[in-house]
C-alpha cells in the first residue's frame, strides 16, 4: 500500500480534493451544501403582518411574565420569524460548538481503535482518519437539513445556541403544525411565543442557567462510546459499492454508532432531569398567565401532546446521534413538579430551583415534588 492509503481507493482519489478542504475535525462545508440541498424548495418569504404580531407577543409577554415569575433579564427579548433555509444558515453557526466537539470526540475515538490495531494491520484505521470530517459533515448537514423541517424555535429542539441570543419562530413549520393539528396558527404562535419568552427569562436573569445546559450536553457527548468497527465496515463498503453506500448510512437510525454505556445513561439522566423542569417550568408559567395574552389554550395543549408523540425524522436523527431521546411523560412531569410547588409554597419558593445547580431536582424528586420540597425548602 501506498504511503497515502487514499492513493489505493479510486474512490477516495476522487473525493481526495473534498477531504483536503476540512479543517478540523468536521467539514462544514459539505454540512451546508448537504443541509441546504434538503431545503432547496422551501420558500424564503416572511409575511410581514406574522412578523409583527410575533415581535409584539415577545414584547408583552415579556412584561406579564416578569409580573409572574419576578424573574427579570437585564434586556427585553427580541423576536423575529425566519424560513427554514435561514435556520439551517443559522444553526450550522450556532450549534458548532456541540457538532465540532462531537466530532472531535468521533476523531477521538477513531484513533483510538486504529492505534490498537497498528497500521500495518489496520491500513483503513488511516482512511478512516482523513474520511472522518467528510462523515462528520454528512452526517451534521442531514442532521440539521432534516430538523429544519421540524424545528419551531430557539428551544425546539432544545440544544443551546451559540448566537445574538434572540428569540424566533420558524414560520412554515409553525403553520404546519397548525394546519396538521386543526389549530388556529395565530394562537399556537402566540403560544410558543410566550412559552420561549419564560425559558429566555430563566437563561437570561440566572446566570448560572446556560452554561449549565451547555454543560450537560457536553457531558453527553464526552460519554459517548462509539463502534469504529461498524465505520470500517462502512468504509469497506464504500471501496466496493461506490458512494451510495455511505448515503444508506444517513438514516435516522444509521447515524455514528453509538454504544449504550452507564456513563452516557447517567448523564442523559441528568439532561433529562434538567430539561424537565426548565420546560415544566415553562409550560407551568405558560398556564397561568396565557388567559391574559392567549385566551383558552386547551386545544394547543393537545395538539402538542400529540406532535410530541409521534417525533419527525429530524428529532429522531437528533436522537440517534446523541443518544438523545426525550420522553413526553418525564415532559408533563416538569409541568406537574411546578404546578404542586406552587400550590403549596408559591412562586417565589419554586424559584428556588434556579438558585444553584445542586436546588435542581432528581428525576425522582420531579416525580415526587414533595421530596424536593423536603430537601430544597426544609428551612422553610
Amino acid at each position: 500500500m501506498t504511503q497515502d492509503p487514499l492513493g489505493d481507493i479510486p474512490l477516495f482519489r476522487e473525493i481526495q480534493k473534498i477531504l483536503s478542504s476540512s479543517e478540523g475535525p468536521i467539514n462544514l462545508e459539505i454540512a451546508r451544501q448537504v443541509a441546504n440541498a434538503l431545503n432547496q424548495d422551501s420558500t424564503d418569504h416572511i409575511d410581514p403582518d406574522s412578523a409583527q404580531r410575533f415581535a409584539q407577543t415577545v414584547a408583552t409577554a415579556g412584561f406579564v411574565v416578569a409580573g409572574y415569575t419576578r424573574l427579570t433579564p437585564d434586556e427585553p427579548a427580541r423576536a423575529e420569524l425566519v424560513s427554514r433555509r435561514d435556520w439551517v444558515a443559522r444553526t450550522l453557526t450556532a450549534w458548532q460548538w456541540l457538532l465540532t466537539h462531537l466530532a472531535a470526540r468521533f476523531a477521538s475515538e477513531i484513533g483510538s481503535f486504529s492505534e490498537e490495531r497498528g497500521a500495518e494491520v489496520d491500513p483503513m484505521g488511516a482512511v478512516m482518519g482523513q474520511v472522518a470530517p467528510l462523515l462528520m459533515g454528512m452526517q451534521a448537514g442531514t442532521l440539521v437539513g432534516q430538523v429544519a423541517h421540524d424545528a419551531t424555535g430557539r428551544y425546539d429542539p432544545p440544544i443551546p445556541r451559540e448566537d445574538d441570543g434572540h428569540l424566533f419562530q420558524v414560520a412554515a413549520n409553525v403553520e404546519a403544525i397548525a394546519e396538521g393539528y386543526s389549530v388556529p396558527p395565530d394562537h399556537l404562535s402566540a403560544w410558543l411565543a410566550v412559552g420561549d419568552v419564560v425559558r429566555h427569562s430563566v437563561s437570561e436573569a440566572i446566570p448560572w442557567v446556560s452554561r449549565y445546559r451547555r454543560s450537560l450536553f457536553i457531558e453527553v457527548v464526552d460519554s459517548l462510546e462509539i463502534d469504529p468497527s461498524d465505520l470500517e465496515r462502512r468504509l469497506e463498503e464504500l471501496q466496493t459499492r461506490g458512494p451510495e453506500a455511505l448515503q444508506e448510512g444517513l438514516g435516522p437510525t444509521q447515524m455514528i454508532p453509538v454504544v449504550p454505556t452507564e456513563r452516557h445513561q447517567a448523564a442523559l439522566r441528568r439532561l433529562h432531569a434538567f430539561t424537565s423542569v426548565f420546560d415544566g417550568y415553562a409550560r407551568h408559567v405558560l398556564g397561568r398567565v396565557s388567559e391574559e395574552l392567549i385566551g383558552n389554550i386547551g386545544q394547543i395543549e393537545e395538539a402538542m401532546r400529540r406532535r410530541d408523540a409521534t417525533p419527525g425524522e429530524g428529532t429522531a436523527m437528533l436522537n440517534s446521534l446523541l443518544g438523545i431521546s426525550f420522553d413526553p411523560a418525564l415532559a408533563q412531569s416538569g409541568t406537574t413538579f411546578a404546578a404542586a410547588v406552587v400550590e403549596l409554597k408559591g412562586i417565589n419558593q419554586l424559584n428556588r430551583v434556579w438558585d444553584a445547580p445542586d436546588n435542581l431536582p432528581s428525576i425522582d424528586e420531579i416525580r415526587d415534588p414533595f421530596a424536593w420540597m423536603e430537601r430544597v425548602l426544609v428551612d422553610e
